[in-house]
């Protein structure tokens, strides 16, 4: 009797601490890739389409250079069918991809001819349309950031330099600033600067709200230190906002934004001695930075998204592995999606409550690309050894309250 009394309440103490459920599939969609496949958190890579067929893109090298591809399951990321898009003899990197609500998928990245252009194309259901220099000019144009709104219309972002920028001094030796160009009917519009002030500003991010409000975020240089900005586009671009602060730099920046128009950013935050992740959202303003990532691990390639539900997610890689936390209602404790290889360059999507993660593994030499649904249901998608190791301890516990009963019953029945 005493021994139930005291198994039961550890074994639904282990239960709780220790779920059962199976960890979250993985698959392989494409070997043979690129060191730096998933590269560039700033720039949507996962798209589902009202079809609730899941894309990817990444890069791969093809006839010696590197190419975009995109990747397609119709069944919920079990197979996978793969397409370059770039074929021309030169580097093609960072893509950026985006479904439509007539389930075409719009498709941004830079090609180097030998400096960064940035191109786009679209997939009409049935073939790639044919690659369009966007930014204009010469001069460089790199990791581009695509977004659809409700209407369809798709819009870039990407870092750059521009015919008479300001003459500042900055840290990369260059004039980087944010510019903006959207597609409505069949034309682009003439690219515009989001990021005034003092310039080198970098790699930043888009998404669009059920309102079809634009956001975007990136990090800029202030004399002192790389900051977050983000600024929305109404009718027009407002003035970008500083969401942190401080003399540690800001790198790394990715947002996510829910359909009524919560912003969600997070990006590494190198202070001496630690690299962390931090996060911060807006509803009317920016809340507090907070950091996500524990103390004394250096983290990395943050990435962000949220469901319908308004469940939070965040990922990041640590000693080439990768973590994820997720807020449902509270922040809970971080946890570990592979345990295969090194781990590198996570991307996370949210779709409706589906939640998508991708990313570059090295396996045995090789490269290749990962993906995982984790869903939006609360479980925890462990590393393979962690379910096993909670299935063995509760497998345990109910074998050993099982042979304290059934001793029991034979004593009581002698």
């Amino acid at each position: 009797m005493i021994a139930r009394r005291v198994l039961l309440p550890v074994l639904l103490a282990v239960l709780i601490v220790f779920p059962t459920a199976p960890a979250a599939a993985q698959t392989v969609v494409a070997t043979g890739v690129s060191e730096d496949a998933t590269d560039a958190a700033s720039e949507a890579k996962i798209a589902r389409d009202p079809r609730g067929a899941v894309h990817l893109t990444f890069v791969k090298p093809a006839g010696g250079f590197d190419q975009i591809h995109v990747a397609t399951s119709m069944d919920g990321g079990r197979t996978w069918r793969t397409r370059q898009v770039t074929s021309l003899p030169v580097q093609s990197r960072y893509p950026t991809l985006a479904a439509g609500p007539d389930s075409s998928l719009h498709l941004a990245w830079t090609t180097y001819e030998p400096i960064g252009h940035i191109y786009y194309s679209r997939f009409d259901g049935n073939r790639w349309s044919v690659p369009l220099k966007i930014s204009p000019g010469n001069a460089y144009a790199g990791v581009p950031a695509i977004a659809v709104d409700p209407r369809g219309d798709p819009h870039i972002v990407w870092y750059g330099i521009r015919d008479q920028a300001p003459q500042v001094t900055t840290r990369h030796g260059s004039i980087y600033e944010i510019l903006y160009s959207g597609l409505t009917g069949n034309q682009w519009s003439p690219p515009v600067v989001i990021s005034p002030g003092i310039p080198d500003s970098i790699n930043p991010s888009l998404a669009a709200d059920g309102s079809g409000v634009l956001h975007s975020a990136w990090y800029q240089f202030d004399i002192e230190a790389y900051q977050v900005q983000y600024a929305r586009k109404l009718r027009e671009w407002e003035p970008p906002r500083q969401v942190s602060s401080g003399r540690a730099d800001a790198f790394g920046v990715a947002l996510a934004v829910r359909r009524d128009g919560t912003a969600y950013a997070v990006w590494e935050r190198r202070g001496a001695p630690d690299i962390r992740i931090y996060f911060a959202e807006r509803r009317d303003q920016w809340s507090e930075p907070q950091p996500v990532s524990p103390e004394g691990r250096p983290a990395f390639h943050p990435s962000v998204a949220v469901d319908d539900r308004g469940r939070v997610y965040v990922v990041w890689e640590s000693d080439g592995q990768l973590y994820l936390r997720r807020r449902v209602r509270q922040w809970l404790g971080p946890e570990r999606i592979a345990s295969d290889g090194k781990n590198t360059l996570p991307i996370v999507a949210a779709h409706g409550e589906i939640v998508d993660v991708m990313w570059t593994q090295e396996v045995g030499g090789g490269r290749r690309i990962q993906f995982a649904t984790i869903g939006g249901s609360g479980e925890r998608p462990a590393a393979r050894g962690g379910s096993a190791l909670a299935t063995v301890v509760v497998a345990a516990l109910a074998l050993l309250l099982v042979w304290q009963w059934r001793r029991r019953t034979r004593v009581t029945g002698s």
